[in-house]
């Protein structure tokens, strides 16, 4: 699996219409994995995953910087 960072997937349905999701991108081959963050008062309280198909889906994702010691 690939870490892309944080970021935001536009998910294109058939009928036209367009999903979107937002949180934690990750790409496992075919599949986009994306971790929405659901928060409980105010408070990260769990997660949930989705799982899209790469061919169905636009990724926009802010770039990160690492320091490597």
């Amino acid at each position: 699996m690939r870490d892309i960072g944080t970021g935001k997937v536009e998910f294109l349905l058939a009928d036209g219409s367009v999903r979107e999701y937002e949180g934690e991108v990750e790409l496992a081959g075919e599949r986009v994995v994306v971790t929405e963050i659901i928060y409980l008062n105010g408070v990260p309280g769990a997660a949930r995953e989705i799982n899209l198909p790469l061919g169905q889906c636009v990724i926009y994702w802010k770039p990160e910087v690492y320091e490597a010691e």
